[in-house]
């Protein structure tokens, strides 16, 4: 029988509950529907907050996934506007994990995995935002277990962008499908979306592991709104498994065992 494959679900929160205000959306509403513009011009509607969304949609399927929030967003509000969002995401079996803003440091990424444990408690996982990841040694000196900032090759699937690696004791499991990447780099139109997501993961069962980032910011989006029809598909095959980023790092130590 051949191994399974655990597809890690994760999301990276990019900005605060603001949203980033009716101006930006209204200068990219090609990329939403017309009813959802309607709401942001009658009602100041933000599509860009997708959380409670995210979780209906994981909660109706059955799976949970890995929110990262970062310290401090664009606009200077901080992570515990995030407060109840966070705690009702623990309470339902999500994980949380850091979306660290600057990792040129030691001291900057332990500061910044501090803001968010003030709000939430012990996190274990990072990812740097935009990926701007320098020096990986440091995740594992701040106190993280595992970092997944790491991605190879951002126009096409990719091997490399599969399974995991280990950096002294810092598992990294590097990002194999990023919501925003499969548009813009790999240029797939949300009919093909699905069978793109099928294709890696066909690739991947080798490798073990597969990483899928979705931002909670693009579930409203055209293309984006395809998650519910990507998690459908995984979860009706045979040997998969959807898992939190901390799901991923303790099968990783088990087998280590083993």
């Amino acid at each position: 029988m051949r191994q399974p494959l655990r597809v890690i679900l994760s999301h990276d929160v990019d900005w605060s509950p603001k949203g980033p205000g009716a101006n930006h959306v209204l200068a990219r509403r090609e990329r939403f529907d017309d009813s959802v513009i309607t709401r942001v011009v009658k009602e100041g509607f933000n599509p860009y907050d997708g959380i409670s969304e995210l979780m209906d949609i994981e909660k109706a399927v059955g799976v949970r996934s890995t929110f990262f929030f970062r310290p401090k967003y664009d606009d200077g509000v901080l992570a515990e506007a995030y407060a109840d969002d966070m705690k009702a995401l623990v309470k339902g079996g999500w994980e949380i994990g850091v979306h660290i803003n600057d990792a040129s440091t030691q001291e900057s990424i332990s500061r910044e995995k501090k803001a968010v444990e003030t709000v939430i408690g012990k996190t274990c996982g990072s990812r740097v935002h935009y990926l701007q990841i320098r020096d990986t040694s440091l995740f594992e000196a701040a106190g993280f277990l595992y970092d997944s900032s790491s991605m190879f090759c951002r126009d096409a699937i990719d091997p490399r962008n599969m399974g995991f690696f280990k950096h002294n004791r810092l598992v990294v499991f590097p990002i194999t499908i990023m919501d925003t990447y499969l548009f813009r780099y790999m240029h797939v139109n949300e009919e093909n979306i699905v069978a793109n997501l099928e294709t890696a993961a066909d690739l991947a069962i080798e490798k073990g592991f597969m990483t899928i980032v979705w931002h909670d910011c693009s579930i409203r989006m055209k293309g984006g709104r395809m998650y519910p029809r990507v998690l459908e598909a995984l979860v009706s095959k045979e040997n998969i498994s959807l898992v939190r980023g901390i799901d991923a790092y303790h099968l990783v130590q088990e087998a280590g065992k083993s």
